[in-house]
């Protein structure tokens, strides 16, 4: 999604207790209403920084062909000028548009790192960029999908894009920061998908991972990490997230997983040495069903305003918390006025604060109380793989096995007394033993049932070799070994 954000940056320390003082984390909002006002948005502007907002958001959407032409600029000029003198640092949005040009091939990546750079050099006091916006959805990047393997290619094309971008705005000026890609929090990784063809936060990002690997490419991609972690829908709590592949806001150690089996050893940061995460776009929509400024039906269900002021203000305090989360953004400071848009923002179309306006500026001004946990570390092994079972049937065995995210399985079937040794080892090499290996795959929605047929070698029991691999790293392993009479 793209037309406003809220921005917090934190450095508070997860193994701290903090006390005393406001949280070390800028919070801003993304939302292009400013560029329209005459003056550029001065009031508008005045409005965020009296709630102790830091940063203001604008988007920017580079069309195809022109490497130099920046859409709206006489409005962008105003509203950059506005937002500076009242106090904010501005923060611009950028990314190819529409679609259809990069489906077509006019879009090229070097043109486009050539307008970051021209846009660069005409905001010197733009110190931060966040390059691309859900390439992971068509309606912001296509194709997803090869048509004729059904293979991912969005993320391929899209790195071309955002190392464009970075290599431009690095060259003008080392210093500025670039924010990636923008990912959307949900996608259905269906290449033949009737509608919404879409990839996954998390395998968008396995995808890109093995580009750049492949690429050869010997600098970074980004100085953080964006992310938009709305929830599936307005009605849900905090609290509830998105199964694998997906991810919101309480699922941030899978996004950090993620980054990590797509870059670890690569000269592209993850978490663990400097990549922070943007969460560069969240909001609950709200009711606006009585009030008459509102135009259309509501289009989506949605909560109600003192719910969304609730979680709005947990989330603050809870990102304080996580030292690698560096901002985050609610989408949007002023409501969309047609229903057909996005009311989840911290004031009404009209101007009138809602209640998580001021929910907001108490969290950012509250010394955050963070319980004293250990930061956070990659998994080593599947996460969520349990000791897989053995269950008969007349047509004999079939091994269930489980994981919290996608694997592939592999079962070995051995005679009875194998050592476990030799059975790791047959595992392993499929060597050491006679084995007879049958492969599935699990999800966390859809657990692997793999049949064993119960040849003469399993006829009074035996030995079974269980292997989990990550999909997204198979470096990443559970092993097994199942004894059955």
């Amino acid at each position: 999604m793209r037309r406003h954000v809220l921005v917090l940056s934190t450095v508070a320390a997860a193994l701290l207790c903090c006390a005393g003082g406001a949280p070390a984390a800028d919070i801003g909002a993304n939302d292009d209403t400013g560029k329209w006002f005459p003056d550029g948005g001065t009031a508008f502007f005045g409005q965020m920084a009296s709630l102790g907002l830091k940063q203001a958001v604008m988007s920017v959407r580079w069309e195809a062909g022109n490497e130099s032409t920046i859409p709206y600029v006489v409005e962008l000029d105003r509203s950059i000028a506005a937002a500076t003198a009242a106090g904010l640092g501005v923060v611009l949005a950028v990314y190819p548009y529409p679609p259809r040009e990069i489906e077509l091939g006019r879009a090229e990546p070097w043109m486009f790192g050539s307008f970051t750079r021209h846009l660069a050099e005409r905001y010197p006091q733009v110190r931060q960029f966040v390059i691309g916006n859900e390439p992971n959805q068509p309606a912001f990047w296509r194709p997803q999908y090869s048509r004729r393997t059904r293979a991912n290619v969005s993320a391929k094309s899209f790195g071309a894009f955002l190392a464009a971008a970075y290599d431009g705005l690095k060259a003008h000026d080392p210093t500025l920061k670039v924010i990636g890609i923008g990912l959307s929090p949900r996608g259905n990784d269906r290449a033949r998908a009737q509608s919404n063809v879409s990839t996954s936060p998390m395998r968008f990002l396995a995808a890109l991972g093995r580009w750049y690997r492949a690429s050869g490419r010997t600098a970074p991609l980004m100085d953080g990490l964006s992310f938009h972690p709305y929830p599936a829908r307005a009605t849900d709590p905090l609290e509830r997230g998105y199964p694998w592949p997906a991810a919101g806001f309480v699922n941030l150690d899978r996004v950090k997983q993620a980054i990590w089996d797509a870059f670890a050893g690569t000269p592209q940061p993850t978490t663990l040495d400097g990549l922070k995460l943007y969460l560069d776009e969240v909001g609950w929509q709200v009711d606006t069903g009585l009030r008459p400024e509102y135009q259309g039906p509501e289009n989506v269900p949605v909560t109600s305003e003192p719910v969304q002021a609730a979680i709005y203000g947990e989330i603050v305090r809870r990102v304080a918390c996580d030292p690698d989360v560096a901002q985050v953004n609610f989408f949007g400071f002023y409501d969309d006025s047609l229903r057909t848009g996005f009311q989840a923002g911290l004031h009404r179309t009209d101007g009138t604060p809602r209640p998580s306006a001021e929910a907001v500026r108490l969290a950012i001004a509250e010394a955050p109380v963070c319980a004293a946990t250990a930061p956070w570390a990659p998994a080593q092994s599947v996460v969520g793989a349990t000791t897989p079972r053995v269950v008969s049937n007349r047509r004999g065995l079939v091994l269930i096995a489980r994981s919290g995210e996608g694997a592939t399985v592999v079962a070995c079937s051995l005679p009875r007394g194998t050592s476990r040794a030799v059975a790791l080892r047959a595992l392993a090499g499929r060597r050491g033993a006679a084995t007879d290996c049958v492969t599935g795959a699990a999800t966390p929605q859809r657990p692997a049932r793999i049949a064993i047929a119960r040849g003469p070698a399993l006829a009074r029991g035996g030995t079974l070799a269980v292997e989990l691999r990550s999909e997204a790293n198979p470096a990443r392993r559970a092993t097994s070994v199942l004894r059955f009479r």
